[in-house]
């Protein structure tokens, strides 16, 4: 007799019935949505070529550049399957997997799931495998067999090397450290020996476990900042020089004892760390949680700007502790700008197209960034891309493969990501990329950090493989949003104008559709790098916003020329004005004429967003973590950098100061 279920069970039993609904329900949605992919992406061919649709994907739509071949793939090689896939409620990894195969094994792959069979991803791969052996001849098999065991036993080899040496290294450091210790002359003496003998017997084991390695110390530090090669190179040569028996003394505990700078850079321990896993000595005391930053820790980071223009990005990055050491821009007014803000800033005035940038590559640089001219890709300059001579992204590529900077920026506007622009993104990343970068495209909104200003820009950013996994974009602060009103009532009223007041309030108090909210308060619209010839949606834009835009007023309006006007007067903007609603300090004067100094202000990345994405940058580089808030806040006091003042580093072309030693943390100088 049948056993009746008990309440438990038959609520079980319900509970699966409907999750085993549900899901079929979902991956059924699923398929259909990645076949609907599918099919836009084939729609795509007519007008893009497989890969100009891959790097269209990958920078306008954010796919993962693995997945958005996927598709490419899919769109070709699936074609006329969709049904049998929908029927299948196919996942993306099933997709892919079917996308990426060769011919013969998508085609058993097939057939197999039309009789009815599930085809996972492991299955294709046993498929795949299976066909391959199939072609092999039986000595075929019998070679490839004999060379697995022979790479298995290599494996097992070099495993044993590694941890002695991993073990070995990890003793010469803790016996380095104690030599600095207080110890009697016998005790040094022995332990010093000591620490000689292992080094010694690690060397060996070291070059098979890592191969030949820079014989000065001079190549070693020539080699990228934060690559493996370098901190292997250091580690190598802190290992021959504690086998040579030169510690402490006139020798010191570092392999440069040549300034301060270096010793920090050639301390023999942190060499030494980079090579072990070993925990580095008094690594107990470093707290479990580290407390973000409030302040921002020394040394400052190193930066070459491309396109530096009237140095908003340099504000920004000066703020997040930058030292430049080159800021190459062709316009003179922009140039004499930066030299007059900036005394002693290193200036290249100079087409970037001309200048050898691998004469900054010594210094080890820590950031190149570049505001690379927009109007190829903006709706103003009429989106020509690369047929537009002021096109360059080619050279940003150029200076990023001759610099090799540890990491790098390019801020762009939005309109760079439209798929008439994918085949030359692609080209440019593609660039990036071969000279050994990972790269991430991020959006900021200048609202966000507390610019009264509609301004959307991407930036791209790329860092080796390590420092991008530590990469997070800057944290948003839409508390932080300001409004037009606020930002300009001040200087609105300067003259007389009885009407700033009511003009400010009721930008305050306008509320505004944006990202699909209500909001208080009237922003800005973007500020352009022109003068006058605003086109007529502009001026309708500005003009909803109690602005005259088309022209640029030389000062603040008056109540004469309100009466004048009448109910519809609408003044204009100053420079100033201008200046503020970039987030420029006041103090940031602008040389040249109206059109120039216009220009140089709109073309500007306003400073607390290139402050937001240094620190970011900065704390993927050295592991810190800052307090944004406290940092950024809007109202912090931001006094000018040391940088400001003090003798800087570059090349001759580019400054009538220089240094002959320079490293990526500079010396005070008093």
């Amino acid at each position: 007799m049948k056993r009746s279920r008990t309440p438990e069970e038959l609520l079980k039993h319900e509970a699966v019935a409907k999750a085993r609904k549900s899901i079929r329900l979902l991956q059924g949605q699923i398929a259909d949505r990645l076949l609907k992919i599918t099919a836009e992406v084939e729609a795509l061919h007519e007008h893009l070529t497989a890969k100009e649709t891959t790097q269209f994907l990958h920078a306008a739509c954010e796919l993962d550049l693995t997945d958005a071949s996927a598709f490419v793939k899919a769109s070709v090689s699936l074609k006329g399957c969709h049904g049998l896939l929908r029927e299948k409620r196919i996942g993306f990894a099933q997709l892919r997997s079917l996308a990426t195969a060769d011919n013969e094994t998508r085609r058993e792959s097939l057939l197999r799931m039309e009789a009815g069979a599930s085809v996972g991803t492991k299955d294709v791969a046993a498929i795949r495998a299976h066909f391959k052996r199939q072609k092999l001849t039986f000595w075929d098999l019998q070679a490839r067999t004999a060379m697995r065991r022979t790479i298995a036993a290599a494996r097992r080899r070099m495993a044993v090397s590694v941890k002695l040496v991993d073990k070995r290294v990890g003793e010469v450091m803790t016996k380095v450290d104690l030599l600095q210790s207080r110890l009697s002359p016998e005790v040094r003496t022995q332990y010093l020996a000591s620490v000689q003998e292992i080094a010694s017997e690690v060397l060996p084991r070291f070059e098979e476990v890592w191969g030949p390695q820079p014989a000065s110390l001079k190549e070693a530090l020539s080699l990228p900042n934060g690559s493996e090669g370098r901190g292997v190179a250091l580690a190598y040569a802190a290992l021959r020089r504690v086998a040579d028996g030169q510690l402490g003394g006139e020798y010191g505990y570092a392999l440069d004892n040549t300034s301060q700078c270096r010793k920090v850079q050639t301390n023999l321990i942190d060499c030494l760390q980079s090579v072990t896993s070993a925990k580095p000595p008094l690594e107990f005391d470093a707290p479990a949680v580290r407390k973000p930053l409030a302040a921002l820790p020394r040394p400052h980071l190193t930066v070459v700007e491309l396109c530096a223009g009237a140095g908003g990005f340099s504000i920004g990055l000066e703020r997040a502790g930058y030292h430049p050491i080159a800021l190459v821009e062709f316009d003179k007014d922009a140039a004499a700008t930066l030299r007059q803000n900036r005394p002693f800033w290193p200036v290249v005035e100079a087409d970037m197209r001309t200048v050898d940038f691998s004469q900054y590559r010594s210094p080890n640089v820590d950031l190149l960034v570049g505001g690379l001219p927009c109007q190829p890709y903006s709706i103003e300059g009429l989106g020509l891309g690369k047929d537009d001579p002021r096109d360059l992204l080619p050279e940003g590529a150029r200076a990023v493969d001759e610099i090799r900077p540890a990491a790098f920026v390019f801020e762009n506007v939005a309109g760079l990501l439209h798929a008439r622009h994918a085949d030359h993104l692609g080209a440019f990343m593609k660039k990036l990329r071969k000279s050994g970068y990972a790269i991430q495209i991020i959006r900021m909104e200048a609202e966000d950090y507390g610019v009264p200003q509609e301004r959307t820009r991407i930036l791209i950013v790329g860092m080796r493989m390590a420092a991008m996994g530590a990469f997070r974009s800057p944290p948003k602060f839409p508390e932080w949003r300001a409004n037009m009103g606020d930002a300009l009532a001040d200087l609105m009223a300067e003259n007389g104008w009885l009407g700033a007041a009511a003009w400010a309030e009721a930008l305050r108090t306008q509320v505004v559709r944006r990202n699909g909210a209500d909001l208080r308060g009237a922003l800005a619209s973007t500020v352009v790098g022109r003068k006058g010839g605003s086109r007529e949606k502009e001026t309708a834009r500005w003009a909803a916003k109690g602005i005259d835009i088309r022209n640029v007023a030389d000062s603040a309006p008056t109540q004469q020329q309100a009466e004048r006007a009448g109910p519809a007067f609408r003044p204009s903007l100053t420079l100033r004005m201008r200046a503020r609603l970039q987030a420029f300090p006041d103090y940031w004067s602008f040389v040249g004429g109206k059109d120039s100094a216009a220009r140089q202000i709109g073309n500007a990345v306003p400073p607390p967003v290139g402050m937001a994405i240094g620190l970011a940058v900065r704390s993927a580089l050295r592991g810190t973590i800052f307090d944004y808030g406290a940092l950024m806040r809007p109202g912090a006091v931001h006094q000018p950098e040391e940088s400001a003042r003090q003798l800087t580093w570059a090349p001759s072309i580019a400054a009538d100061f220089v240094v002959e030693e320079f490293s990526s943390a500079l010396p005070e100088v008093s």
